[in-house]
């Protein structure tokens, strides 16, 4: 699948916020009045979150429009993408759960392996950050059966319909929590269907838009807005052209970055419990070194595990597809 600079500059910029909102798990053990944060990051950087469901509505449209599009192999490559960081990020939390302190009420083998299957959970995860993958995974889910038979506009009528739903009437958990985010899916969509016919309007006008329309979520605490935020949000970076290389190998890690970082914060946290003394200015330098230790595990494991298994994906999707080739004399 080919990739656009700008999307994969908008997954470096969403992975470097949720990175920054959650360091603060690092400098737990400090004392109050850490120096040098980044406000709105401090404060807002959780919405990077949806930035990331809007990116996966755009990048899923530009697979599901093509030709080729199958059902079976689209989920085959979606699963060898997400699955293997996942279950190998859960068991390294698992491991720290284990050893380093006392098991809370949810952390039990059971629950440990029914999350390891990205199956909805009404809390969170045995790994709390893997609540937004399994969101990813009902929205390709609903991909798959979809757009097979009604196309893309099937899927956006529907994600249209599960957002209304969501604001206008009562649904049980496993479907509220799920259509409170499809607005966000349904933006990247949109974002890829009209780009074309929104260059002209360039990044900064729908960036200003896009972030106006945040303000106004957070003044008027009104999360209906994040849908139309992260449209604009995403056309600016989709209208964007030129991107530094190293922003765009950020983008590539950014699954990477979103899976290992509280695994990194949580030992940076226990690490500095061990100290006789924590004064208030090795805070910053620990949240900076936290930081520089997750991007360079990413990079390690984008290269030699996220490729690799993409790669074998990619080969398995194919022969299920041969498999079902006619077979001729």
């Amino acid at each position: 699948m080919e990739k656009q600079a700008g999307i994969q500059a908008a997954r470096g910029v969403a992975a470097i916020g949720i990175l920054y909102f959650h360091s603060w798990v690092a400098l737990v053990r400090f004392p109050e009045g850490r120096s040098f944060q980044i406000p709105i990051w401090t404060t807002y950087g959780y919405l990077a979150v949806d930035l990331f469901f809007a990116i996966s509505g755009y990048v899923i449209c530009l697979v599901v429009t093509k030709p080729q599009f199958r059902a079976l192999p689209f989920l085959i490559k979606r699963s060898f993408r997400l699955y293997p960081l996942w279950l190998v990020t859960l068991t390294l939390f698992g491991a720290l759960a284990l050893f380093w302190r006392a098991a809370t009420e949810t952390e039990t083998w059971q629950y440990f392996l029914y999350s390891a299957t990205l199956l909805p959970t009404r809390e969170l995860p045995f790994y709390n950050v893997g609540w937004t993958l399994q969101h990813e995974m009902v929205f390709y889910f609903l991909a798959a059966v979809l757009v097979p038979v009604g196309g893309v506009s099937a899927l956006m009528a529907f994600l249209a319909a599960s957002s209304i739903a969501a604001y206008t009437i009562e649904m049980p958990w496993y479907l509220s929590a799920f259509a409170l985010h499809h607005s966000e899916f349904l933006a990247g969509m949109l974002v890829f269907i009209l780009a074309p016919r929104l260059k002209r309007f360039g990044v900064v006008l729908p960036l200003l838009v896009g972030f106006g329309l945040l303000w106004a979520l957070m003044v008027f605490a009104g999360y209906i807005y994040i849908g139309p935020a992260t449209f604009f949000i995403i056309l600016a970076f989709a209208n964007l052209r030129t991107v530094p290389k190293w922003v765009v190998a950020l983008g590539d890690t950014s699954y990477s970055i979103y899976l290992i970082h509280s695994v990194v914060f949580l030992v940076a946290s226990a690490a500095a419990s061990k100290l006789l003394a924590r004064p208030l200015w090795l805070a910053e330098p620990l949240r900076a070194a936290s930081m520089a230790v997750i991007v360079l595990l990413a990079f390690i494991s984008y290269r030699y595990l996220e490729k690799p298994l993409v790669r074998v994906g990619n080969s398995v999707a194919a022969r299920s597809e041969m498999k079902k080739q006619p077979r001729t004399a």
